[in-house]
């Protein structure tokens, strides 16, 4: 399955993104062409809404939404 993430802030190669609780660390994230363009290294914030950021594989990446496989 596959669920799209709001970007909430991007600086340089990291992401900070709200995600869906059954997301966890080293899933990886991709565009919207399903390229993987990193992967999620901390899970922050309540268990049912839960923030994560994640390092982007490249610095200065043109992102419009993410998506993370379940």
């Amino acid at each position: 399955m596959k669920y799209e993430c709001s970007i909430i802030h991007i600086m340089n190669n990291e992401i900070l993104i709200n995600i869906n609780n059954c997301i966890g660390i080293h899933n990886k994230i991709y565009d919207e062409n399903d390229n993987s363009i990193g992967k999620i290294t901390r899970v922050l914030g309540p268990v049912s809404h839960p923030y994560a950021l994640a390092y982007l594989a490249k610095k200065d990446m043109d992102i419009n939404k993410i998506y993370v496989k379940c």
